[in-house]
């Protein structure tokens, strides 16, 4: 049994449901963010201990989580900004406000050159390493509720809510709260349609759209940037090959029918998928076959909200739940913590 599955750490520290997870490149650092308005980077100290750093209060809930090329800065999305935090003291260094409705993702470009942000406001912008705002991206006929950037850096993928009524583009919209982000994304009455994209990020070009029924709730990509994972309700996990531009496989087992539920490839070659579940559970699929592997036992009551695999040792993964605690997981012949810098200090990021 190769994959992760005994829970080795629980790390408490959140008072109200954690959300979302993000590894550093590195792999030895983990940021969590909560409904708590908190956002904290755990780290592994020198007696092997997890420590942890708490960066301000947010004014609301974090719903989104990116750490610079080289981890210097973590950027956190909420309400209608973006929060730059310098990870080394845990000073906030920019406050960015561009968006009208929440930041539902964040990605830096793999060059470094800047980073993305996108909101429920149709939006995707554009912004230098420094935080100052380049350009308008792209303005989707979406309300995006996740992006990503294929690791190659050739493709920008998003998922997202299409109006059925026509929405003026030019104006601000209403704001939507935050708290949304955490129950399904599920749109007022005059919004029905879910739409898949695919970009050239060269040309900024809409390669592909794909239709859907049923909300689309998250989105990854394998690591040789083949294989997207789209979340879709109900309870539904798809398998799509970007360069075929077709449906691969299904994966089903988990719950997910009211809560966002962010799901991950695992170990280097991404063959094994990993999702969390409203039942509280975790689910383990091989991603050749579909086969349930297992499904992992341990949170409190509430949706497992977010897996995340180390970058760097695939053997471990983190999971955060509405149990208010970060937990984890490590192969069962791997029970001490092995990081890329095992001796690295929480306040030495």
């Amino acid at each position: 049994m190769g994959y992760p599955c005994v829970a080795t750490a629980i790390l408490e520290a959140h008072t109200d449901q954690v959300w979302i997870l993000e590894w550093n490149h590195e792999g030895n650092f983990l940021a969590s963010a909560s409904y708590d308005k908190s956002v904290i980077i755990w780290g592994v100290g020198l007696e092997q201990k997890w420590e942890k750093r708490d960066l301000l209060p947010h004014p609301y809930p974090v719903v989104s989580l990116a750490w610079s090329p080289d981890d210097s800065i973590l950027l956190a999305g909420t309400e209608h900004h973006i929060k730059m935090w310098y990870t080394k003291t845990g000073i906030c260094l920019r406050t960015l406000e561009e968006h009208s409705e929440p930041v539902s993702a964040l990605a830096w470009l793999p060059d470094d050159s800047g980073f993305l942000s996108a909101g429920l406001d149709f939006k995707i912008v554009l912004w230098s390493t420094e935080g100052q705002k380049r350009d308008i991206w792209g303005v989707l006929p979406v309300r995006v509720v996740h992006m990503v950037i294929t690791p190659d850096f050739t493709r920008l993928l998003a998922i997202g809510t299409r109006p059925s009524a026509p929405v003026d583009l030019r104006t601000e919209n209403d704001s939507t709260s935050v708290g949304a982000l955490k129950g399904s994304m599920a749109s007022p009455p005059s919004e029905d349609g879910h739409q898949f994209l695919v970009f050239d990020i060269a040309t900024r070009r809409n390669e592909s759209l794909i239709l859907f029924e049923g909300e689309l709730t998250s989105l990854t990509v394998s690591a040789n940037s083949q294989y997207a994972l789209v979340g879709r309700c109900p309870n539904d996990l798809q398998l799509w090959d970007l360069n075929l531009g077709h449906l691969v496989r299904t994966y089903t087992g988990h719950k997910q029918s009211k809560d966002i539920i962010r799901s991950c490839f695992g170990d280097l070659d991404s063959n094994i998928v990993l999702s969390g579940s409203e039942d509280g559970k975790i689910y383990v699929w091989n991603r050749d076959t579909g086969a349930l592997l297992e499904v992992l036992e341990g949170h409190g009551e509430g949706s497992v909200n977010c897996v995340a695999c180390n970058p760097r040792n695939p053997r471990i993964f983190a999971s955060c739940s509405d149990d208010s605690t970060v937990r984890v997981w490590e192969a069962p012949r791997d029970m001490l913590l092995k990081f890329t810098d095992s001796s690295a200090n929480p306040n030495e990021v």
